[in-house]
């Protein structure tokens, strides 16, 4: 089957690599120029760690990432109030797990499949029409291909989405919660590999 997947981060590549090795063709479409390479640390074990076993990328993702040491509970004048020892997940996981920057666990997986499937950059979805036999996917910067099975990846804010069942805000609800994260160099005085994190409800930094 010829099958297009919008969007080229994590779960777009993970799905060209599986859809090639049982002899589908992916074609792989993203808006950016290039692979992004921003992102926050991605903490990978579970699931995420046996399907990187299976494609055989352990020991690149283990050469790109962090063994995390603690996570540590802060007030707001950075005094630790809780935590605990990220040995204890490595331990209890047999040594399955790695923290990793989400741009570089995409450019290992994206390397497993750039010879294998078709890449548009610089490219979006505009239009979508399907009929009983295949879908006519419309390129935003001009002409349409067809394919036998069109696929969003696009993450949150997924362009697909948007086309095939409406606008985001007719479906997206606000829980009320805030996150922010952020990566700090040459601080002082510095903790190795050590996740900080100030929480309050429903705020947490």
């Amino acid at each position: 089957m010829q099958i297009a997947i919008v969007g080229a981060g994590i779960g777009g590549p993970t799905l060209a690599y599986w859809l090639s090795h049982y002899g589908h063709q992916p074609t792989l479409i993203e808006k950016a120029p290039r692979l992004r390479t921003d992102g926050y640390v991605v903490d990978f074990w579970g699931d995420g760690y046996t399907v990187a076993e299976r494609m055989g990328l352990t020991a690149d993702l283990h050469a790109a990432g962090y063994a995390i040491r603690e996570v540590r509970l802060v007030d707001r004048n950075s005094r630790r109030v809780g935590g605990f020892s990220a040995e204890l997940f490595r331990r209890g996981l047999d040594g399955r797990f790695v923290s990793i920057p989400r741009g570089d666990l995409a450019a290992i997986i994206y390397g497993s499949i750039e010879q294998r499937a078709e890449t548009l950059f610089r490219e979006s979805v505009s239009a979508v029409a399907q009929d009983d036999s295949d879908v006519r996917v419309a390129l935003e910067r001009g002409g349409s291909r067809r394919f036998d099975l069109l696929i969003g990846a696009g993450g949150i804010h997924s362009p697909v989405r948007d086309l095939v069942f409406g606008p985001e805000f007719e479906f997206a609800r606000d829980l009320g919660y805030r996150v922010a994260a952020f990566e700090a160099e040459g601080y002082r005085p510095r903790d190795e590999l050590v996740y900080l994190a100030y929480t309050m409800p429903g705020r947490m930094v």
